[in-house]
């Protein structure tokens, strides 16, 4: 059989490139098909991992602040009027830093903390005595003697 009529009857003699690239072709829809299930299936384990870093540095961020408050009742024997009392204070001889700056709500990513002031009888705003995320979200961890949700941290 000539080169002319092996080509136009379709026939090269072998066929094992075209088997070869279907099982390709198949092994590579596979593989594509498990990435995919193995990606749905990690990706909310990963979003926890996320939320529970994120609840350890406010836990951590919440305390630094209501350290510093502490700190600073104890050495004006009053409450600080604003958050940037506790950067910088001038009142005494050296100057004294309660906190090296305003930190960043983790969960909402802003400087938007909910300020609880310490009010007198007379109604008079004496400071701020404590301070709690504007988050809405219900936390994964349990933080004694306090609710479930962020802003009650």
């Amino acid at each position: 059989m000539s080169r002319a009529a092996a080509s136009r009857s379709g026939s090269t003699g072998s066929r094992t490139g075209s088997g070869e690239a279907g099982i390709l072709y198949l092994a590579l829809l596979f593989s594509v098909v498990l990435i995919g299930i193995v990606t749905a299936v990690a990706a909310p384990l990963w979003r926890t991992v996320v939320q529970r870093e994120k609840e350890e540095e406010l836990v951590f961020r919440l305390r630094e602040f209501r350290q510093a408050v502490a700190a600073y009742r104890a050495a004006h024997n009053r409450l600080p009027q604003r958050l940037e009392d506790l950067l910088e204070d001038k009142t005494q001889l050296a100057t004294r830093r309660y906190l090296r700056r305003i930190y960043p709500d983790p969960m909402t990513g802003k400087a938007d903390w909910t300020l609880e002031f310490q009010v007198d009888k007379t109604g008079a705003v004496s400071g701020i005595k404590d301070l709690h995320s504007r988050s809405p979200g219900i936390g994964l961890k349990r933080v004694s003697g306090k609710g479930e949700r962020y802003q009650d941290w």
